[in-house]
């Protein structure tokens, strides 16, 4: 959908000026493509998750959050085992159905994490959701500051 100038002069100047920064930068830094082979694996997981009939309800998907810079243990990264986070990046993304408690009974993986409830729905709506974050995740700012490109989080082993 194009926005008209009409459009544009009802939207308050603070979403205007946001509207314009996102254009720019996406302008300037471009927007990461799936290679056809991550897009066509995408595609096919999110089709059997749709037709997996899940009748689990108060499901969460969730992100394991950075609460200090440091270094991470990295499991995808192209040859290095660990990767600095700054303070709010993500390290993982995930789906429970248990609540954070159950899902980590011994605790959070590293203690510079923390569980950031970011959606709440059926299991079928969060597996959807954690899929295509990990999938999205090379556009984060955070990735694109990086010389090279993370395919998923760094603490997703897989794309699940």
């Amino acid at each position: 959908m194009l926005i008209s100038q009409d459009m544009l002069k009802t939207i308050p100047s603070f979403f205007r000026l946001l509207f314009l920064g996102l254009t720019l930068t996406f302008a300037i830094v471009g927007v990461y493509k799936l290679t056809e082979k991550r897009t066509k694996k995408k595609a096919k997981e999110i089709e059997r998750i749709e037709s997996h009939s899940s009748t689990k309800e108060n499901c969460e998907q969730y992100a394991l959050v950075a609460v200090r810079n440091g270094w991470f243990p990295c499991y995808k990264c192209n040859g290095i085992d660990s990767i600095f986070l700054y303070e709010g990046e993500i390290w993982k993304y995930g789906k429970t159905c248990n609540g954070e408690g159950r899902r980590y009974p011994s605790g959070l993986p590293l203690t510079n994490l923390e569980y950031e409830t970011e959606f709440f729905g059926t299991e079928q709506e969060c597996l959807i959701l954690e899929k295509e974050k990990i999938y999205n995740y090379p556009n984060l700012i955070e990735c694109k500051k990086r010389d090279f490109v993370l395919e998923r989080p760094p603490g997703n082993k897989i794309d699940k």
